[in-house]
C-alpha cells in the first residue's frame, strides 16, 4: 500500500529563513493520495497495522532496531538540516526505529526541497524512492521541528488524528466553513478500515489538524473541541505526544518505547496497546471486498482504467474495478 498523502524533549531552533508554511491550509494537504493530480494508492488507517506491508521492516541494524535509509538531495541551510536531523534523532530516541544513509538499500526515504511545493509525503513504505518533502527558502518554509516530525511520522506509518473512526466524541467537523474541494481532507477512517490500537484519541498530537483547517473564509473554526480548553491546544505543538510514540512502538512491537519496557505484558511496566477489533471482525474486513473511503475522491480524478490496471488500486478499489 502506498499512501502519498514528533519522550524525550528536542532542542527547538527556528529556521531562519522564509515563512512558516502551514500544512493545515496548504493546497491539498500533507497527503500526497489526497493532491489532485497525484497518482498514489493504499488502504488509510489511523496507523499501520502490526502486518502491514508498507512497516519499514526490510532492514535492521546489529541491534535489531528497524532502519529507514535515507538520503537529501534538497538543498538545505546548515540550521535547517540541524532541524531534520533533530527530528530523525527525536524518534529514534523514543522508538525502535534507526535512520541512516542510504547505501544500497532498494526502498528508502528521499528528502527534498523545491519550490512551491510545500510539505508533503506518503504515509508508510513502498518501493523505491519515498519522498518527504520540505519546501525550504527565502519565500517559506517546512523547516521548523514540529513540521518535520510530522511529515516523518507520516512516512513511519501514522495517519491524522482528526480522521479516526472515533473522532465525533471529540471534535465537531463544520463542512459548511469548509472549502467543498478540501472535504476529503476531513473523512472519517471506518472501524473496519482503522486500526488506532488502543490509543485513546489525543487533542495534543502531532499529527493533529489546526482548528481553522482548509476554512472558507479566515477566522472560522472547522473543528470545533467538545473540550473547550484544547481548542487552541490542536495542530499547535511543537512536539510529538506520547501517544504518536506508543502508536509508533505498537505498529513495529518495539521492546522499548520512550526509554521504557513495551510491547510485553509485566507487572508494573506498560503494555502494548491491542489491535481495537476483534479477530472476527479482523476475518470479516479480510474476506469483504469494497472500496476504500478515498476512493471515490480519486476516481473523480483519475481516469478508472488507469486506477484498475494497478495492482495496488484493485485492492482498495476492489469493489468499482471488480
Amino acid at each position: 500500500m502506498i499512501v502519498w498523502v514528533l519522550l524525550f524533549m528536542v532542542t527547538q531552533i527556528d529556521a531562519k529563513r522564509g515563512s512558516r508554511i502551514d500544512i493545515y491550509k496548504q493546497n491539498g494537504g500533507d497527503i500526497l493520495q489526497m493532491k489532485p493530480g497525484k497518482s498514489v494508492w493504499g488502504k488509510m488507517r489511523n496507523a499501520l497495522p502490526t502486518n502491514s506491508l508498507n512497516r519499514w521492516t526490510e532492514y535492521r541494524d546489529e541491534n535489531r532496531n528497524y532502519v529507514l535509509p535515507f538520503t537529501i538531495t534538497g538543498k538545505f541551510e546548515p540550521d535547517e538540516r540541524t532541524i531534520i536531523f533533530g527530528a530523525m534523532r527525536a524518534i529514534e530516541r523514543n522508538t525502535c526505529l534507526k535512520f541512516k544513509r542510504r547505501e544500497r538499500e532498494r526502498d528508502y526515504v528521499d528528502i527534498r526541497n523545491e519550490r512551491n511545493e510545500g510539505c508533503y509525503t506518503s504515509v508508510g513504505r513502498h518501493r523505491g524512492k519515498n519522498v518527504v518533502m520540505l519546501e525550504a527558502n527565502n519565500i517559506a518554509t517546512c523547516a521548523e521541528h514540529d513540521i518535520v516530525i510530522h511529515e516523518f511520522m507520516h512516512t513511519i506509518g501514522l495517519w491524522h488524528e482528526h480522521m479516526r473512526y472515533d473522532r465525533d466524541k471529540y471534535i465537531k467537523v463544520h463542512f459548511d466553513r469548509i472549502e467543498p474541494m478540501f472535504y476529503s481532507q476531513f473523512e472519517k477512517i471506518s472501524k473496519q478500515e482503522s486500526t488506532t490500537y488502543g490509543v485513546e484519541y489525543d487533542y495534543r498530537s502531532v499529527m493533529h489538524y489546526s482548528k481553522d483547517a482548509f476554512a472558507e473564509r479566515p477566522g472560522d473554526i472547522t473543528m470545533e473541541t467538545v473540550d473547550k480548553s484544547m481548542q487552541d491546544v490542536i495542530g499547535r505543538v511543537t512536539d510529538a505526544s506520547p501517544s504518536d510514540y506508543i502508536k509508533i512502538c505498537s505498529i513495529y512491537k518495539c521492546g522499548q518505547c520512550m526509554g521504557k519496557p513495551f510491547g510485553k505484558k509485566k507487572s508494573g511496566s506498560r503494555t502494548s496497546p491491542e489491535d481495537n477489533r476483534s479477530s472476527n471482525e479482523r476475518k470479516k474486513v479480510e474476506r469483504s471486498c469494497g472500496d476504500s473511503f478515498f476512493c471515490s475522491h480519486l476516481l473523480k480524478t483519475q481516469p478508472k482504467e488507469q486506477i484498475c490496471n494497478m495492482e495496488a488500486y484493485q485492492r482498495w478499489c476492489c469493489a468499482s474495478c471488480s
